[in-house]
């Protein structure tokens, strides 16, 4: 039978502003620090390595990640739990992001080497902070608009405009024990889809989740219970040369 949830626990989600929260990550990831240069130099030529034999089976959805599940032999953070498999989700909604926004040549060593020094909260054991995706973006020229509500207009008026998108929410609006994911959502013909979301077919393979008629019903539908914490929508620089 499940734990009741804390007083707290139930708190967070429900009653703290999400800009609050945001900024909390924030002084996770300030006072955490970077993960160690030689710790970033290991994770890059291993990770470079490890993919290098196992490519095919991880990258097994198309151009996508949609499998963060079987990502576990992939590094990430020095915190003693972290791997992309455990804390990955953020990385992986940059990386489908930076695809569905026509990026070929996209490598995921080097923007988990990047990120492990800017952005990893307790050293990659809460992932990286959500505010890290945006200023990514906007670091390779990139237009990028960020909110923090709750709103389904606003989220809406967002979802009208753009069309790559990286979301990050609360599993359970209730309990915040259930932790956050992040994941990309793609605008497309018939709708919005959801990436990397442990969504299964009917085979048992992971696959994109969608479609849904607005980006609100995508950020809200995720889950049962879910809520979004920030809405990052990205659009196309003028140039696409840009390095990490």
């Amino acid at each position: 039978m499940p734990k009741k949830p804390k007083l707290y626990e139930k708190i967070i989600p429900k009653y703290i502003p999400n800009c609050i929260v945001l900024f909390f990550f924030s002084i996770i990831a300030f006072l955490s620090g970077s993960v160690k240069k030689d710790v970033r130099a290991r994770h890059l030529e291993e990770n470079e390595r490890f993919l290098s034999e196992n490519g095919n089976r991880l990258f097994c959805c198309g151009e996508l990640i949609e499998n963060q599940k079987t990502w576990e032999g992939v590094a990430f953070g020095s915190h003693k739990k972290s791997n992309m498999s455990y804390s990955g989700c953020e990385i992986i909604a940059t990386y489908n992001a930076l695809k569905c926004l026509g990026e070929k040549d996209v490598k995921i060593p080097p923007l988990i080497s990047y990120f492990e020094q800017k952005g990893a909260a307790l050293k990659g054991g809460f992932g990286i902070t959500p505010s890290a995706p945006a200023s990514f973006f906007k670091k390779r020229g990139y237009e990028v608009k960020k909110v923090t509500t709750r709103k389904k207009a606003v989220i809406d008026s967002l979802g009208d405009e753009f069309h790559t998108f990286i979301v990050t929410f609360y599993w359970n609006h209730e309990n915040i024990r259930d932790q956050l994911h992040t994941v990309c959502i793609s605008k497309e013909s018939d709708g919005f889809y959801i990436h990397n979301n442990y969504c299964k077919s009917k085979e048992g393979d992971f696959v994109r989740q969608g479609a849904y008629r607005t980006l609100s019903d995508a950020a809200f539908g995720a889950g049962e219970k879910t809520v979004p914490l920030v809405t990052v929508a990205i659009r196309r620089p003028s140039s696409d040369k840009y390095n990490y």
